[in-house]
């Protein structure tokens, strides 16, 4: 029986969603019952299926509680103790002692190897994912554990084939169960079968050996039974009675074997072991070993092929820490700094005699005197082992290394301790270096600092490092919170970050208040700072978690309630969140004000991430309104050097500040101008910083980002109304018409936005709007024509009529699809017709004073143009933007001239451009692409219920009860889902006016990419079309019929004959309505003749396109089913295109006729049979010469009467 674990399906989401119980009980419980019952032996195939269901279906029952595992505790005897049952059972029956040839247990003969049956192997396969779950400490405890089970369940496991690695999770259960029942206290030759009679303190017995040995053989393997293994060993070889004649055996055979093996996981297995023997045995027993294991430590020093396994470097450092344990007296350093009694009955009790007195109950216990005890010279070995293992380059060396300095120092005197502690400050100082005064951490390792800030946090939370210490340790700890290395264009440096936010909650656990009383103001607002500001969220949650820790346990962080009322866990999440509306809330309070804004000024504003500057700058436009005078004084000086800054990041970040910062001075003084000249010079210093930037930072490699930079200082400053003269007027605006002309689609829009501020504030002349009306001509650079046609639309010409007619004019040509294909850009289309929109719409109501009647046609004409780009590229259908802005720009456009015709005696909108611009809506609402679709919806709906200042209805349309009943107001419409909105869409083909447009996007759709659009777009379409009556004159006017559908699909067929786009697609809807028999229904030739759809069909056949050949083939087979002059007109094509110059075409061909002709041949004639194998037996793939004699055998036998070559004269 196979079982991949990666079949067994999670539910992510619940497994991430806290739950409250097992609440899926019942289910696992009936799933479980199935498996136990199930019989073996009438175990069908379709059993066995059903019985692997329900194996997968019980895992996936409980894998979402692997989060929350204590929820099965009610449930676990329940689960755990009928699986246990069966399998005592079930490993009894086997007998497997009997198998076994001899006492060497090695010797297993090949028959006697059993099969374990696939229902056994079912539960112990559960059995491993309950222990995955639950931990199998926890679940051994509703094991069978007699005595009399050892001997069954051991025999049992060496009968298993270890080869079957579809087995190991039975091999990994039997060692998790032999290791509860070796633990039992009995004496092992009362149950060992094999035992001498004899007597003695060391006596060895063979069942012992036996295990030892299997379990020696499964250390080795590369799969779970390896940690089994393990438990077993470490569990048997610790018990007193088998220590005594098995446990130095065991080492000294783990040293040999340590020092010749080069197999990885042999290395590991035996690591493990040792790790786990040194952790569960006696002191006393162990202490004899240590001379003996002492070299397994130098292993990595020894071998160097092991020094870069992860595994086996944190095993050597786990197994250092067992040994110093070991080493050292297993007590509580009686220096170690208590806060107050562990026990809340013993802290209640204190309370009610004497009162709590701080001082008594923080007291450190450094008066009592401590035995003195000699420190064994190994442990400094030890401890060196450890501070290096904090330098590791992984973190679970570097976690195993940190805990195990905090138990050793636990057990030293308190200046040894203290020495410990002082190498720890030494690991931060490693690689620093002053500069300027300053403490230069850029090449320190971030892998040391994140080791020792692990070890500082185990210390504190055991109060190894005591309150005197902490002055020392806090400076060390506000660094690591703001560690961040830049390394090429990335950092490191958050695992330190997230490692020091440990550090303040463990002082949190492990200080009184009156003891950190001292630091809290540092502590909070390091937190705070980086609860708010730090760019990975893990950190910006640790950082918070240990805020809300320290404010729950000390109660003495300032405004702390409040501040993890708004900065809580899920809160600091969302980084934009946590830069702009937390922290402007945080900062309300002075306590943590400066140092926010002291951070992003001097660290977030320089950060290696340019989103992250970006965010800074926001942050302190919205810091600004709470300290103006600061930000003058303080903040600004500080960054206007930077803005000249060599760094490109630090002047992006400084250029970005100083835009922001001057915008929200400029709006806090409102009308009061009085601030201009009180700060003449700081104004002067911020006016001339663009004029001071070198020529090189705009033209080198990488100017984009100071551009940018650059840019919106001049749109910050420009929105102040910033003071400046011509001279820096006309340097800002050469920077932003060089961006501009960019590639970069972010720097055109920070440079949009800054003309537009530029304009609002300076104005324009003519001489500068022709120059953008020349940059978007056609034949200049397609990057500026992006740029200016986005440019043109913000300038407002109620003023300058003179300039309007030839900018409109320049923009509709950018927006036209030009001939030339090196002009086509797609971009610069769509900016082009959104700035047609902005400049209708900044005219308003003096639009029709402003334009004429031929400007208002040239700008709709325009739109619907643009609903008909479908130009593709590399990118795809890139012409769906052109769309989506021409449809954005009817929303805005045709109401405004709507209502200005109502209040005009010259009406320029009629019903017809009414029915236009919802029969294009009305299209793309259903066509391929899911955001178009999106677009055109909800345009469409506003439209539809949209209403004039009178309260008629904006757009006079037929059949309106129709649209509002088919899309209904106050209804939630998915547009984006097929599923939904098909079925709902093709009832509005009811309407002529629609229909052919309608039509048109839903034979579109029927022809995508995406599996779910085509079928739910083309199923709805012809169940649609299939339940529609055929004769129109059984029903009224306003009904739709199926002459109706096959009219319009000639229609399009006709119309659409020369675009494959649509024509494709129509051909494959109508092959689908040849196949359901819908238009077989048709048989008036005076209401329908298929004559025309065959002629506009046969079009289309002269074409290399296969796909379209293909098409065309298929509805020619459906046109074999119609009327005798139809049929043999289909025929004679079907006939020519088997032999056409394409193999596929003629391989789909005969298959395709095959099939039609054997579906509607109703009995089997001499002829049938001669054309079906004719069909069917003929290689195809064989030249057109050879071919053609056998196609021309099929003329007669169809009734076909064959070409005749025309004569040359």
């Amino acid at each position: 029986m196979e079982f991949d674990e990666t079949n067994v399906d999670i539910d992510v989401d619940n497994a991430n969603n806290s739950l409250s119980h097992f609440m899926q009980s019942k289910e696992f419980f009936e799933s479980l019952d199935i498996l136990l019952k199930s019989d073996e032996e009438k175990l069908s195939k379709e059993n066995d299926v059903e019985q692997e269901k329900n194996l997968k279906k019980a895992i996936n029952l409980i894998n979402p509680y692997q989060e929350q595992p204590y929820l099965l505790d009610p449930h676990l005897e329940a689960i755990v103790k009928p699986i246990i049952e069966l399998l005592r059972s079930y490993i009894k029956s086997v007998n497997a002692a009997s198998l076994v040839l001899s006492n060497n247990i090695s010797i297993v003969s090949s028959k006697d190897i059993i099969k374990v049956p696939v229902k056994i192997q079912r539960l112990f396969m559960l059995m491993y994912y309950i222990m995955k779950i639950r931990g199998f400490k926890t679940i051994l405890k509703f094991f069978s554990h007699e005595v009399a089970d050892l001997e069954p369940t051991f025999y049992f496991l060496v009968v298993l084939n270890t080869k079957d690695f579809n087995a190991w999770e039975t091999r990994y259960v039997l060692l998790i169960w032999l290791s509860l029942i070796c633990i039992i206290p009995f004496d092992l030759k009362t149950v060992d079968s094999k035992a001498s009679g004899s007597e003695g303190k060391k006596e060895k017995f063979p069942l012992v050996d036996h295990i030892i040995d299997l379990s020696k053989f499964y250390l080795k393997v590369t799969g779970k039974e390896r940690d089994a293994a393990a438990v077993l060993l470490s569990r048997l070889l610790t018990r007193r009675d088998i220590a005594e004649a098995y446990l130095l055996d065991y080492i000294q055979w783990a040293r040999d074997e340590v020092k010749k093996v080069t197999d990885v996981f042999t290395i590991t297995g035996i690591f493990t072991s040792l790790c786990a023997i040194y952790k569960l045995g006696q002191r006393q027993t162990l202490l004899p070993t240590l001379e003996t294991a002492w070299p397994c430590l130098f292993l990595l020093e020894e071998n160097k092929t092991f020094a870069n396994n992860t595994l086996v470097r944190k095993m050597s450092v786990k197994l250092a820490q067992r040994f110093g344990l070991c080493y050292l007296k297993p007590k509580v350093a009686s220096w170690r700094y208590q806060r107050g009694n562990r026990s809340l009955r013993d802290n209640l009790e204190v309370s009610d005699k004497t009162g709590i007195d701080p001082s008594n109950v923080h007291q450190s216990l450094n008066d009592s005197e401590e035995e003195e005890e000699e420190i064994p010279d190994q442990i400094e070995e030890i401890i060196e082992i450890l501070l290096n293992g904090l330098r590791n380059k992984d973190t679970v060396v570097r976690w195993s290394a940190a805990k195990g300095i905090g138990r050793l120092s636990q057990r030293l005197p308190q200046e040894l301790a203290d020495d410990v502690i002082g190498s720890l400050f030494e690991l931060f100082l490693e690689n620093t270096y002053t500069r300027n005064g300053v403490l230069e951490i850029s090449a320190v390792s971030d892998y040391t600092w994140h080791g020792a800030c692990l070890a500082i946090a185990e210390l504190a939370r055991r109060g190894l490092l005591l309150p005197e210490r902490l002055s020392e340790v806090i400076p060390w700890v506000g660094k690591a919170l703001k560690f961040d290395l830049k390394r090429g264009a990335h950092s490191i440096g958050s695992h330190v970050r997230d490692a020091a936010c440990y550090v303040c909650w463990s002082f949190a656990r492990a200080y009184a208040p009156d003891v950190l009383a001292p630091h809290v103001s540092e502590l909070a607002n390091y937190l705070v700072v980086v609860s708010v500001f730090d760019r990975e969220v893990n950190v910006r949650r640790a950082s918070s978690a240990a805020f809300q820790e320290n404010v729950g346990r000390l109660g003495n962080f300032p405004h702390g309630i409040e501040i993890i009322t708004e900065a809580d866990y899920f809160a600091v999440g969302n980084r934009v969140n946590a830069f702009l509306n937390i922290s402007e809330k945080i900062a309300e309070f002075e306590e943590y004000r400066y140092h926010l804004i002291d951070h992003l000024s001097t660290i977030t504003i320089t950060n290696w991430d340019k989103p992250m500057r970006e965010l800074a700058s926001k942050a302190l436009n919205r810091l600004t309104r709470l300290d103006l005078d600061y930000m003058i004084n303080k903040v600004l000086p500080l960054l206007i050097p930077q803005t000249l800054s060599p760094d490109s990041q630090i002047r992006h970040g400084a250029l970005f500040a100083v835009g922001d910062i001057c915008l929200a001075w400029s709006t806090i003084q409102g009308n009061d101008k009085s601030w201009i000249e009180k700060h003449k010079l700081l104004i002067t210093q911020i006016s001339s910083i663009i004029g001071s930037l070198p020529e090189n930072v705009f033209t080198d490699f990488g100017s984009e980002v100071t551009c940018q930079a650059a840019t919106h200082c001049i749109a910050g400053l420009a929105k102040a109304g910033w003071p400046i003269n011509n001279d820096i007027l006309k340097e800002w605006k050469n920077v932003v018409y060089d961006l501009l002309t960019r590639k970069d689609e972010y720097g055109q829009e920070i440079a949009v936005d800054a003309v537009e501020a530029l304009i609002t504030e300076y104005g324009i002349d003519g001489q500068e709007i022709e120059k953008y009306i020349g940059h978007i001509n056609p034949s200049k650079n397609a990057y500026a024509r992006r740029g200016f046609s986005l440019a043109l639309g913000l300038i407002k010409f109620k003023n300058i009529k003179e300039y309007l007619e030839p900018a409109l004019d320049s923009l509709i040509i950018s927006a036209t699809v030009q001939q030339t294909k090196v002009w086509n850009d797609a971009e610069t289309r769509r900016n082009s017709i959104l700035s047609v929109t902005k400049i209708a719409k900044n005219l308003g109501n003096d639009f029709k004073t402003v334009c004429n009647e031929k400007i208002f046609e040239k700008i709709i004409n325009t739109y619907f143009m643009g609903l008909e780009d479908y130009s593709t590229d590399s990118r795809g259908d890139v012409g769906s933007w052109i769309r989506e802005a021409s449809m954005m720009g009817l929303l805005e456009f045709g109401p405004l001239i709507i209502e200005l015709d109502s209040n005009s005696s010259t009406k320029w909108w009629n019903n017809d451009l009414s029915i236009k611009v919802f029969k294009n809506l009305l299209k793309q609402s259903v066509e391929r692409i899911d955001r178009v679709r999106s677009c055109a919806g909800k345009i469409l709906l506003e439209l539809l219920y949209m209403k004039k200042k009178n309260d008629d209805w904006m757009f006079e349309l037929p059949r309106r009860d129709e649209l509002h009943k088919v899309l209904p107001k106050d209804e939630e419409i998915h547009w984006a889902s097929p599923s939904e909105l098909y079925p709902r869409m093709v009832k509005l083909l009811v309407i002529p006016e629609f229909r052919f447009d309608l039509f048109t996007g839903l034979i579109v759709a029927a022809g995508g990419m995406t599996e779910s659009l085509v079928r739910y777009s083309s199923a709805t379409l012809i169940e649609y079309i299939n339940l529609l009556p055929t004769d129109s004159s059984t029903i009224s006017s306003s009904e739709l019929s199926l002459i109706d559908i096959a009219k319009s699909l000639l229609d399009l067929a006709k119309y659409f004959e020369k675009q494959d786009r649509i024509l494709v697609p129509l051909l494959e809807v109508v092959d689908f309505l040849f196949e359901a028999g819908t238009l077989q229904k048709i048989t008036n030739k005076d209401e329908f003749n298929f004559l025309e759809l065959f002629e506009c069909v046969k079009k289309g056949v002269k074409t290399k396109d296969i796909k379209k050949l293909t098409a065309c083939m298929k509805v020619f087979c459906g046109m074999t089913t119609l009327n005798d002059t139809v049929r043999k007109k289909a025929l004679f094509q079907l006939l020519g295109l088997l032999v056409h110059q394409f193999p596929k075409i003629r391989r789909n061909t005969a298959d395709q006729l095959y099939l039609t002709l054997t579906g509607s041949i109703e009995e089997d004639d001499e002829k049938s049979l001669e054309i079906e194998e004719i069909l069917t037996n003929t290689d195809w793939n064989e030249p057109i010469s050879q071919l053609k004699e056998t196609r021309n055998r099929l003329y007669p036998l169809l009734g076909v009467n064959p070409p005749v070559l025309k004569s040359s004269s």
